[in-house]
């Protein structure tokens, strides 16, 4: 299985940038995007091990019981 890298802007659209082989290649090429990116506007970049590009979508789409506290039960 691949990695995959989505830029996920502040608005949670998910965008398929690139996919790599192995985890050294995809982690470094995600830490040059963070990099370069200046803005401050809520952008982030996100590395995810996935079988296709629309599981790794669904794996890093925001779900309802993300507003959820953590240990509240």
């Amino acid at each position: 299985m691949p990695f995959f890298v989505f830029k996920i802007s502040a608005d949670n659209k998910i965008e398929y940038i690139d996919e790599e082989e192995k985890y050294r290649p995809a982690r470094e090429k995600v830490k040059k995007l963070r990099a370069a990116h200046n803005e401050d506007d809520g952008t982030t970049y996100r590395m995810i091990f996935a079988n296709s590009i629309g599981q790794g979508e669904i794996l890093l789409s925001p779900t309802e019981s993300d507003n959820r506290i953590i240990g509240d039960d």
